[in-house]
């Protein structure tokens, strides 16, 4: 697991001098603090147990990332349909799976989940590790290519959109009836704002 360094408002970096023997003070704010440096834990607050920079991610968008990952876990595919980039989604449906319905699709992400810890899981925690707003970031980039290609409308995805975010998340899994527990880190997501709305896919 990442360690992340908690700090406050302001940090003090020492930086030694070795020619001169001195010392050398730097204060940081915590707008210039990197990401993770802030990290807000909230078990209770969202569809699923959140952990994010609360600098660089704002609610709105951790509570559709939690619902995403509640819909997998519970099979909810109403809340999955809410959560989920519409236009993926019925491409997955489609064209990739050929599956009848989000119900059928919903299933098949639990069970890859499920598969690896003895059928029952919940997520302990999620965590989003990285928060990367460059459209040219490698995974991003193909993604966003992808959803120009499959869209149907007269205008590219990429030119409706109003945001693009790749986030890196580690989950921290229970199963075996929440006695054992593991972790699966580098997990990389998408979300997308469209009409105002936030939407995630993987």
């Amino acid at each position: 697991m990442r360690l992340f360094l908690q700090a406050a408002f302001v940090l003090s970096v020492f930086l030694l001098t070795g020619c001169a023997g001195g010392r050398q003070d730097v204060n940081m704010t915590e707008d210039e603090l990197p990401y993770g440096a802030t990290m807000r834990e909230n078990k209770t607050g969202f569809a699923a147990p959140m952990t994010y920079d609360r600098r660089f991610v704002n609610e709105e968008q951790v509570a559709v990332v939690a619902d995403y990952f509640a819909a997998i876990q519970n099979q909810d595919a109403e809340l999955y349909l809410a959560s989920a980039l519409p236009l993926y989604t019925e491409y997955q449906i489609d064209e990739v799976y050929s599956y009848q319905d989000a119900g059928e699709l919903v299933a098949s992400l639990h069970q890859g989940i499920a598969g690896q810890t003895g059928e029952d899981f919940e997520f302990n925690m999620i965590l989003i590790n990285e928060f990367v707003q460059d459209t040219s970031f490698g995974g991003l980039e193909a993604m966003l290519d992808l959803l120009d290609h499959v869209s149907d409308s007269d205008q590219k995805f990429s030119d409706q959109m109003q945001g693009a975010w790749a986030l890196e998340l580690e989950w921290n899994l229970l199963y075996n009836n929440q006695s054992s527990s593991g972790t699966v880190d580098s997990q990389w997501v998408y979300l997308f704002q469209i009409n105002d709305q936030y939407y995630c896919c993987m």
